[in-house]
């Protein structure tokens, strides 16, 4: 599972194939990734630029 967090604080639990359909689209978009430990953070462009993180859950 990884956990899908926006900078304002919302935070969602997503398996692998949400995962990996969530990084196609930012890709698709042109939208900056930048790989971290354990995951990715995006950076979504648009009106308002807006990070998103996507990490890996420890259990």
């Amino acid at each position: 599972m990884f956990r899908l967090t926006f900078e304002d604080g919302l935070s969602f639990l997503v398996d692998e194939d949400a995962r990996l359909h969530f990084l196609r689209l930012a890709k698709r978009r042109g939208d900056e990734l930048t790989r971290v430990r354990g995951g990715h953070v995006i950076t979504l462009a648009g009106r308002r630029v807006r990070r998103v993180a996507l990490i890996a859950e420890v259990a």
